[in-house]
C-alpha cells in the first residue's frame, strides 16, 4: 500500500512494479554497440539490481526468492521475452533488514541501517563512514563511480579523474555558464560513459526507494551531479594529460 501511494505521487522509482508484478523494464538506451570494452548498461547494473530485488522481496520459507522478469535492452537482446533474474542477498552483517524496519522504523540506528543496506547493494558497505562525511549528492556520485570502477574493467585513471573533476567543478557553475560551454568536438566514448553514468542514477533511485530513503530523492537527480558538456570538457582535458590543477580549475 505504501509503495502504491509513493508510486502514484512519483516518490519512488520502479518499486511498486517489482512488488506488484515482479517485473521491471528499460527498453531504451544510448550506447555504442561497436564499443565492446564497455558492457551494456543493463549488464553493468544487474548485480546491483539483484541486491535491490533481494531487499524488496525478502526470501520466502526455505530461502528461495521469486524471480524478477527483466525487459532490459542491450546489444544482442531482442526483447522477445523477459529474462528471469534471481535476487541475490547483499553482504550485510546480521543479514538484510526487513522492509518493515527499513520503511517504517525510526531512530538513528535505523537510519544507519538504511544507509548501510543502500551501500551494500553496490558492494560498498565498508565505505560507510567515509561516504557519510560527504555532502549527500557527492556521496551518491562517489557510490556510483566506485561501483562503475569495479564493474567496468576498461575504465582508466583518466576516466576516473574526469568524473571526479566533473562533480567537484559542477557546483560552482551557474546554468548560464554550463549552457555557454563551447566544445570544439564531441568524443563518442565520453557520450557513452555519460549515458552509462546517468542510467546508473536510476539504479541509485531504485535502491534509495527500496532502502527507505537514506538520501533525499532530490539529491540523486541528474542535474545535481551531472552535466554532459562539462563532462566532455573534463574527459578531453584528462585524456590530453592536463594537470590536476587545470582539471580542477585551480580548486
Amino acid at each position: 500500500q505504501l509503495a502504491k501511494e509513493q508510486h502514484i505521487q512519483s516518490e519512488n522509482y520502479t518499486i511498486f512494479n517489482i512488488l506488484s508484478n515482479g517485473e521491471i523494464e528499460c527498453s531504451n538506451s544510448l550506447e555504442d554497440e561497436c564499443d565492446t570494452e564497455i558492457p551494456g548498461q543493463a549488464l553493468i547494473y544487474r548485480p546491483a539490481r539483484q541486491h535491490i530485488y533481494s531487499v524488496l522481496l525478502e526470501s520466502r520459507k526455505g530461502g528461495a526468492y521469486p524471480l524478477v522478469k527483466e525487459w532490459f535492452v542491450y546489444f544482442g537482446n531482442p526483447l522477445r521475452q523477459p529474462e528471469l533474474i534471481e535476487p541475490v542477498q547483499p553482504s550485510i552483517p546480521g543479514g538484510t533488514p526487513n522492509l518493515k524496519t527499513l520503511w517504517f522504523a525510526k531512530g538513528p540506528d535505523v537510519e544507519k541501517q538504511r544507509y548501510s543496506t543502500f551501500l551494500a547493494c553496490f558492494h560498498l558497505q565498508d565505505g560507510l563512514e567515509e561516504l557519510q562525511a560527504l555532502e549527500a549528492p557527492v556521496a551518491a556520485f562517489c557510490c556510483l563511480l566506485a561501483y562503475l570502477m569495479m564493474q567496468v574493467s576498461s575504465l582508466s585513471l583518466e576516466d576516473l579523474n574526469a568524473f571526479v573533476a566533473l562533480i567537484l567543478c559542477l557546483k560552482g557553475k551557474s546554468a548560464a555558464q554550463l549552457a555557454g560551454l563551447q566544445l570544439a568536438q564531441v568524443d563518442s566514448r565520453a557520450v557513452h560513459l555519460g549515458a552509462v553514468f546517468v542510467r546508473g542514477l536510476t539504479t541509485l533511485l531504485m535502491a534509495n526507494s527500496a532502502c527507505g530513503f537514506p538520501f533525499r530523492m532530490d539529491d540523486l537527480m541528474p542535474w545535481e551531479v551531472f552535466d554532459g558538456k562539462l563532462f566532455q570538457e573534463k574527459y578531453q582535458q584528462s585524456h590530453r594529460g592536463c594537470s590536476l590543477e587545470e582539471l580542477l580549475e585551480g580548486n
